[in-house]
């Protein structure tokens, strides 16, 4: 099963990269607290820091207390002016935000879309109107661009796999669209685990997202790190099979979680009524129409059904709620009452159900993590250096 993984431990850290982490991970460093925390020799650590300044990957910051004499300086990350281009793409809607190293969205502009039309119609304005965003901003460097995707994703190649809300969009559609227009890092991944990464609060905590809008999906985070699985479509729960016998599914088989409790579902059953989407759905829903708040609580006591199972497999800190449906707050508390109900009390005991932040916003901030990571992670980071040593070398011999 694959594991998107975090570094571990820094301590005695002695590469460039794992220098840079360690510079990244805490919030500005004196070279003395480096020295203490890596255990490198002065020489070595100041010609690596000096080496990492020349490349633009950290400065020189504030002054820190002095002691008596010149006052040391803090190490900082060089973050300052870049940036990230996020492209979240949901079932009906996408969005296009420049965002901080962080994943702060600085920028952003959404506009509805049919997500199964071709790719090239629907990747095509979103990237066009993030090279005008991209063109907005002052003094800013693009470091990589994040697209995640209501699909399957295998995360080594931002490959679509078996994408039954994306019919006729090529494997690497996503990939050939950005580099067209992009040579930079690119990161692909699944809307829901996206979203999950940049819920979490920190790298202790285990975090189960779950997406509840026109479909379903779920993003698992444990210590940092999103669940992918072997082919990219852990988290896909919206198609476990509830009934042998019940309502048809888009997948085309019968009685999956999605013909239950998304935001398609509930369109479809409440049609007849004048209710023909989720916003007209959530209106009703916040007006007390009876209807759509019997077929809201049904909903969500199939989905609470299905997640008891997914809370006692991973026994998460906290289980979050996003989505058109899943961030309605009467919805999320029907869910989070159904979990605690089947569960055992050792399962439920401090979980936390809650919902989340606006969906494209949790979905950028996790994109930015994972393009800041592929950039800067401490292999990343060596593999220049490795590299710019080889080309430096075999000048050298060539002369």
């Amino acid at each position: 099963m694959t594991v998107e993984r975090v570094p571990a431990g820094l301590v005695g850290a002695t590469s460039h990269g794992h220098l840079l982490e360690l510079i990244r991970a805490g919030d500005g460093l004196s070279r003395q607290q480096l020295l203490s925390t890596t255990g490198m020799s002065r020489a070595t650590l100041y010609e690596r820091l000096d080496t990492l300044t020349r490349r633009g990957y950290i400065y020189e910051a504030e002054p820190l207390g002095s002691t008596g004499g010149r006052p040391s300086r803090k190490i900082r990350f060089e973050d300052r002016g870049r940036v990230v281009l996020a492209i979240t793409l949901g079932q009906t809607h996408g969005t296009v935000s420049i965002a901080d190293t962080t994943g702060r969205q600085l920028r952003s502009f959404t506009k509805t879309l049919d997500v199964s039309a071709p790719a090239e119609s629907v990747l095509g304005p979103l990237i066009r109107e993030g090279q005008e965003l991209l063109a907005q901003g002052k003094n800013e460097t693009l470091l990589g661009i994040g697209v995640s995707l209501p699909a399957p994703v295998e995360a080594d190649t931002g490959h679509v796999r078996h994408p039954t809300t994306l019919p006729g969009w090529a494997d690497d559609s996503v990939v050939q669209a950005v580099t067209a227009s992009w040579d930079l890092p690119l990161v692909v991944e699944n809307d829901a685990r996206a979203a999950g990464l940049g819920e979490r609060r920190s790298d202790a905590e285990t975090v189960v997202y779950v997406k509840v809008g026109t479909g379903i999906g779920c993003g698992i985070v444990v210590e940092g790190s999103i669940l992918r699985g072997a082919h990219g479509a852990a988290g896909d729960i919206g198609h476990i099979r509830m009934t042998p016998d019940g309502p048809l599914c888009r997948c085309g088989r019968r009685g999956c979680l999605a013909a239950y409790s998304s935001g398609r579902a509930l369109s479809e059953k409440l049609s007849g009524r004048g209710f023909r989407n989720m916003a007209d759905i959530r209106a009703a829903a916040w007006a007390g129409d009876p209807a759509v708040l019997g077929a809201v609580e049904s909903a969500a006591e199939v989905l609470g059904s299905a997640l008891a199972a997914t809370v006692t497999t991973l026994n998460p800190d906290r289980l979050v709620l996003g989505g058109d449906l899943g961030s309605l707050d009467f919805f999320a508390e029907q869910v989070g009452e159904r979990v605690l109900a089947d569960v055992v009390d050792r399962i439920g005991e401090g979980l936390v159900v809650e919902t989340g932040h606006p969906e494209d916003q949790a979905a950028c901030s996790g994109l930015a993590t994972l393009v800041m990571r592929k950039i800067f992670a401490p292999g990343a980071v060596d593999q220049v250096f490795s590299e710019e040593a080889v080309r430096v070398a075999s000048g050298s011999t060539r002369r």
